[in-house]
């Protein structure tokens, strides 16, 4: 499977991603959290956020900046192999891909994904789904998926 990069979101994507978020909540998750900034920022808007991520130094940093944010206790930070969690459990499900690992994704989530749950895919869109929403241009646009998007 795909290995992701270490790619700091920038301002215009972490302000479309919670733009998407706005007024909502449950339970998200962040494959390939990276520095944890998605997570920490979900969590200071009423989220458990938790983050996926295959670096044990980005997964300690994360925790740290959590607890420095006040938000330890609606955090988590794991480290996982993204293509082996379920994805099932979590109402959002945010994703800064690449876009080889797209399509693979989208059969994993075809697979897992149920009416409740959400897909934030950011930076690429999922290759064959429809999705809901769109918000951003360019490398900063962030589409929203659901159940209903997935091609049959």
């Amino acid at each position: 499977q795909v290995c992701l990069p270490f790619v700091p979101a920038s301002s215009s994507q972490m302000t479309n991603v919670l733009q998407m978020l706005k007024g909502k909540t449950g339970k998200l998750v962040d494959l390939g959290s990276g520095d944890g900034r998605i997570v920490i920022e979900a969590a200071k808007r009423g989220f458990h956020a938790e983050g996926i991520e295959l670096n044990p130094w980005l997964v300690a940093f994360s925790r740290f900046n959590a607890l420095r944010s006040g938000v330890a206790s609606k955090t988590g930070f794991y480290r996982r192999d993204l293509w082996k969690a379920d994805l099932s459990t979590y109402d959002y499900i945010v994703i800064f891909g690449v876009e080889t690992m797209m399509e693979p994704l989208e059969t994993k989530l075809a697979r897992e994904i149920t009416a409740t749950n959400h897909v934030l895919a950011c930076r690429y869109p999922l290759p064959r789904w429809t999705p809901s929403e769109v918000i951003g241009e360019g490398i900063d646009s962030v589409w929203l998926y659901t159940k209903d998007s997935k091609v049959s």
